[in-house]
């Protein structure tokens, strides 16, 4: 079990620290161009909060990984405090991806109406595809808590 979880603590920090990173410079490279409309205004606030978000998810995960080792195996208590801990952070890099993909569907607003409408569109399907399996895998959560 300690293998798994270190496992997959370092996939979900990776994940969070690189897509922390794209969040920001997507954020930064619209405040670089001006925030001259609402959509703009939109897409910078949804980037820099999506970005946040990914940095509590690269925290839980790093701290757990740091207080975690060298413990081979774990009190019942503490395994279930662990899961509930990592279930903050992949909720955190969950609704952070939904945000980013978000902001990546605003992009193309501020591009022409066509690419908005095509990247709106985009969006809209990822993100339906992205709570739908976050809900199916929080439903498959609660029996392993």
């Amino acid at each position: 079990m300690r293998e798994l979880i270190e496992l997959q603590t370092g996939q979900v920090a990776f994940l969070s620290g690189l897509l922390a990173g794209f969040a920001m410079t997507s954020a930064l490279h619209i405040l670089r161009h001006g925030m001259r409309t609402r959509v703009s205004q939109a897409a910078f606030a949804i980037s820099v909060l999506s970005s946040l978000l990914f940095v509590v998810a690269l925290y839980v995960d790093v701290r757990l990984t740091l207080e975690l080792a060298g413990n081979v195996q774990l009190p019942p208590d503490v395994a279930k405090s662990v899961g509930q801990i990592r279930f903050i952070g992949t909720t955190s890099a969950t609704i952070a991806l939904c945000l980013f993909v978000t902001s990546l569907g605003m992009l193309g607003w501020l591009s022409s109406p066509s690419a908005g409408m095509i990247t709106s569109g985009l969006t809209v399907i990822i993100g339906g595809i992205l709570i739908y399996v976050w809900f199916k895998l929080n439903a498959l959560a609660i029996y392993t808590l």
